[in-house]
């Protein structure tokens, strides 16, 4: 058995989750890629195994409490605790179309015409899955693990815009789920920090988008790898407090 401390990554198969596990696994970290569509997830753990990297698979749903006990059972196997917990999977179901706003941002996903189950999956997903899989996988925390919650800056009040209220207020959820688990997790010398990637070059970023997937992850990684005395209950992009 590998004595190397241990990552879970969720929506590592892609974009951030799979830079971010590229780098972790580059810092000696073993590494445990969750996502919902396995035949991706093994290809991701091919590109990562072909750089020397100890890499676990799991495919799981994230709203589905049998799916993600079965993702706990997995964990179990390994019988060591998880050094370092990456809350990435999320999705954003809003996405524009020719009845967005028009505005001086440009074209968004409006507030008032998005389709409600856009608005409630958004939710689902990314701001209740992401508690039900944290608290389901808590009691195999290592002390002095660390949680990377990955938020946006779309979700602060200080930069909020126009439109997206689903994402919005799923990631908005996020910062408070990470504000609130800090404190709960500190006596276990647990820290817990979102972090916003900065708008990346992924599936869900576009090619627009304006920085590279590898300087969004490095951020996250900045969060997954701080020292004892590090930040917790904090909001970060590139190790700089964002605000909330």
């Amino acid at each position: 058995m590998s004595n190397l401390p241990l990552a879970l990554i969720t929506g590592g198969s892609r974009g951030l989750g799979f830079e971010t596990a590229r780098q972790l696994g580059r810092l000696g970290y073993r590494l445990f890629i969750a996502s919902r569509t396995s035949p991706r997830l093994e290809q991701a753990a091919h590109g990562l195994r072909s750089e020397g990297f100890l890499v676990t698979t799991h495919a799981f749903d994230m709203q589905d409490q049998i799916s993600i006990q079965a993702l706990v059972e997995e964990v179990k196997k390994k019988d060591v605790p998880i050094d370092v917990l990456i809350n990435c999977a999320g999705v954003m179901y809003e996405t524009g179309n020719g009845d967005d706003l028009q505005t001086e941002y440009g074209s968004t996903a409006s507030v008032l015409r998005s389709a409600e189950r856009n608005v409630t999956d958004t939710i689902a997903i990314n701001m209740i899955g992401t508690w039900s899989v944290t608290r389901a996988l808590a009691p195999h925390l290592g002390r002095g693990a660390r949680i990377v919650n990955v938020s946006s800056s779309m979700a602060s009040l200080g930069e909020m815009g126009p439109g997206y209220y689903g994402y919005r207020a799923s990631k908005a959820g996020i910062n408070v789920f990470t504000r609130t688990l800090a404190y709960e997790l500190r006596p276990r010398g647990i820290l817990v920090n979102s972090v916003c990637p900065g708008w990346v070059k992924t599936h869900m970023g576009g090619p627009g988008a304006t920085r590279e997937v590898a300087d969004g992850a490095a951020g996250i990684v900045w969060a997954a790898t701080l020292p004892p005395d590090g930040p917790t209950g904090g909001f970060f992009r590139d190790g700089q407090a964002i605000p909330w």
